[in-house]
């Protein structure tokens, strides 16, 4: 059993520590989902990306490699009644779509844990429609690691990376895969919500 499965049954107590910037996140990332959007959510965790874009769109796949992760994520949705989230163990490198089937990917907080993370990235706008988004969510930090998640590695955390808001745009702008916008959320651990306007 990995870290991820280890972790998932007190993963949502780690999100309400960085609480405000989760919120704010979730918030904003929903809104983003266009009505009746056909979406893609990956490295789902337990799913609060999905449960918020499942209000606005018609459906959602809800995706993540810890099975731990994928029950809870089932378990939360049936709490906040979105039936329209279909759940699948995925690896966001490999996704089994055709290329263009989602109005909108999302992939949370997974880009830093990455080896490869323009290769997840390129996977994501593959399987995202010409004009669609993909939205991608990435904690940062501007001069060191914060304490969190020096604390965070202690039980087994590995992030690949740190990324500043401005190394973060960066990489994204290097894909190539169409414009980027981005806001940066301030708080205990800041985030960075990029979104990637697909342009095939």
């Amino acid at each position: 059993m990995d870290f991820w499965d280890n972790i998932a049954a007190v993963y949502d107590i780690a999100e309400a520590v960085n609480g405000k910037v989760y919120r704010e996140m979730t918030d904003l990332a929903a809104r983003l989902v266009p009505r009746g959007a056909k979406v893609l959510d990956c490295a789902a965790g337990t799913g609060s990306l999905s449960i918020a874009a499942a209000e606005r769109a018609n459906t959602v796949v809800c995706t993540d490699l810890s099975e731990n992760m994928l029950f809870r994520a089932r378990k939360k949705a049936k709490r906040y009644g979105a039936d329209n989230i279909v759940f699948e163990k995925r690896n966001i490198f490999e996704l089994c779509d055709e290329d263009g089937t989602y109005d909108c990917v999302i992939a949370g907080n997974v880009l830093h844990l990455l080896n490869n993370p323009q290769g997840a990235v390129k996977e994501l706008c593959r399987v995202a429609k010409s004009g669609g988004k993909v939205i991608v969510p990435t904690f940062t930090w501007e001069n060191k690691e914060h304490f969190l998640v020096k604390l965070y590695r202690l039980i087994g955390f590995k992030p690949k990376r740190g990324y500043t808001p401005e190394s973060y745009y960066k990489m994204l702008r290097e894909c190539g895969c169409g414009k980027v916008k981005m806001k940066l959320i301030k708080g205990m651990i800041p985030c960075c919500l990029a979104v990637i306007y697909v342009k095939k």
